[in-house]
Order: structure tokens, then C-alpha cells, then sequence
């Protein structure tokens, strides 16, 4: 009986003792701070981003036909686990810059996408082009470029800027035009020399709008730029070639002047560079 009494007076000073050293540490021990992860997002944002322009804005030469370089920002963005997107697609096949133009004074839908976007994207001036070629094939000189090139550059400057009132904030990313038949006439230099002088004109024309930047596609798409090495994308080229090791692997084969997926991967790739140094003005 005095054992049992003995064991229970030792186990009552073991607790008491136990319950003063837990509030003292409680008390004066050191603090538990919540651990901070570097990098790790703490509320995912959400982003619109709208596409105006022609046909490739619109996706023509994606096999997905889920909408090009568009879908394709979309959903890099959203992989990231930093963001979720609303993407919208204004692009029209077949447009110059004042059919754009006309579409966006035109379309309450659109001007309402652009009015809300936080990214606004353009293609625009192929088709301009390829009408300047067009008239003067089998006689275009350097005036007919010219002329060409400066009246494309105040419809374009008018676009942007109508885009730049709509919306005061978002950055407009706009991208150059590329020479979709440089690999199969390398020596036509008229259409080199052309699409470069237009592509110059469209930096200067930037320089005017607030938040407006240059997109080059014409450094990776004109001669097949192939220097992305990943499996991904060798694998892509590999059955975008489908056989003819002559074509340009980045191009539609089945018009041999759109991108094909991989083409409109490396769009994406070019968009992404000029999107992350101009990172603070769409993630707000």
C-alpha cells in the first residue's frame, strides 16, 4: 500500500515539473516564425489577354486549331502556377491594317475585350505587303516599297494608337512580319530587303506609343531558325519537315507562308522574352 502511494506521489512531482517546464518554455522559449519560401506565389492573379490582328493571330497552320501563338502564351502563363488566363482572339485571316482598324472602331465586342485586357497583342502588315508585291511583281522597285512601307506605318501608328486609347495601361505587344519563301528562293533579296525595311519602320512607329514593343518573329522564322535544341521541339520540327529537308520547317506545308506548330512555338518564345522584360506593366 505505501508502494502504490509512494509511485503516485513520484508521478504527481514528474507532471508538475513537466507542466512548469512547458510554460517556461511557452514563456520565454524562442518563437516559432512561419516559414517563408522564396518565389512561392501567395495569390495566383488573373490575367486577359487579347489578340487582334489577321491570320496569324487567328492560328492559321496550327494543326490544334486551338488559335496559334495565342492559346499557346495562354497557356505557358498558366503552367507557371502564377496566373490564370482569359485569352481572347480577334485575329482575322486575310486582314491588312485598315481591315483591322474597321473591325476594332467597328465591334463593340472587341473594343470591350481590349478595354479590359491586361495584355493586347498585334499582327499586322503581312497582308499589306504582300499587296504592295502583288501589284508591282514583275516591276517593284525600292519607291514602291517605300511608298508602301510609309503608308502601312500611319495605319499602323492609327491602329495603336486607337488600341493605346481603349485601353490607356495594358503594353501592346506588336510583331514584326517575317519571309515565309526566303528557303525556297534565297536570292529573291526584293523580298528580304522589303520585309527588313518594314520591319524597321514598325520599331520607329513604337517609339510614338506609350507601352508599345517589337516583337521579332523574323530572325527565327524567315530561314527556320532551329537553335531551340530541346526534345520538344526537335521532335516538332522532325514532323513539321514531313519528309522534304528542303522546307523550312517552321512553316505550314500546305501554303508554305504560315507558321506551323513549331513555328508558332517559337513565336510564343519571342512574345514570352519581350512579356518578361515588361513584366511590371501587365502583372499588377
Amino acid at each position: 500500500m505505501n508502494l502504490i502511494k509512494h509511485l503516485w506521489q513520484n508521478l504527481a512531482t514528474i507532471l508538475v515539473v513537466a507542466l512548469l517546464a512547458f510554460g517556461g518554455w511557452q514563456l520565454f522559449g524562442p518563437k516559432v516564425e512561419p516559414t517563408r519560401l522564396a518565389g512561392v506565389t501567395t495569390k495566383v492573379k488573373h490575367l486577359n489577354v487579347v489578340g487582334v490582328g489577321d491570320s496569324l493571330t487567328h492560328g492559321v497552320g496550327d494543326a490544334t486549331d486551338s488559335g496559334g501563338y495565342v492559346e499557346l502564351i495562354k497557356r505557358d502563363l498558366e503552367q507557371s502556377g502564377d496566373y490564370t488566363v482569359t485569352a481572347a482572339n480577334f485575329g482575322v485571316t486575310g486582314n491588312t491594317a485598315p481591315q483591322v482598324q474597321h473591325r476594332l472602331d467597328s465591334q463593340p465586342k472587341m473594343q470591350k475585350a481590349v478595354k479590359q485586357a491586361n495584355v493586347i497583342t498585334l499582327t499586322v502588315g503581312g497582308n499589306d505587303l504582300m499587296a504592295v508585291l502583288q501589284k508591282h511583281f514583275f516591276d517593284m522597285t525600292a519607291k514602291d516599297v517605300a511608298n508602301g512601307n510609309a503608308q502601312f506605318q500611319k495605319r499602323l501608328l492609327k491602329l495603336v494608337k486607337t488600341l493605346r486609347a481603349d485601353n490607356p495601361d495594358a503594353p501592346i505587344y506588336v510583331f514584326g512580319i517575317y519571309n515565309p519563301f526566303y528557303v525556297y528562293f534565297p536570292n529573291l533579296t526584293a523580298m528580304t530587303t522589303s520585309v527588313q525595311k518594314w520591319n524597321s519602320g514598325t520599331k520607329q512607329t513604337l517609339t510614338k506609343v506609350d507601352h508599345a514593343y517589337y516583337v521579332d518573329i523574323d530572325s527565327v522564322l524567315t530561314k527556320g531558325n532551329t537553335s531551340d535544341k530541346s526534345k520538344a521541339t526537335k521532335k516538332a520540327l522532325k514532323d513539321a519537315v514531313n519528309g522534304d529537308s528542303s522546307a523550312n520547317p517552321l512553316i505550314f506545308t500546305q501554303d508554305h507562308f504560315h507558321p506551323n506548330n513549331a513555328g508558332y512555338a517559337q513565336m510564343t518564345k519571342q512574345l514570352w522574352q519581350v512579356m518578361a522584360k515588361t513584366k511590371n506593366q501587365w502583372e499588377r
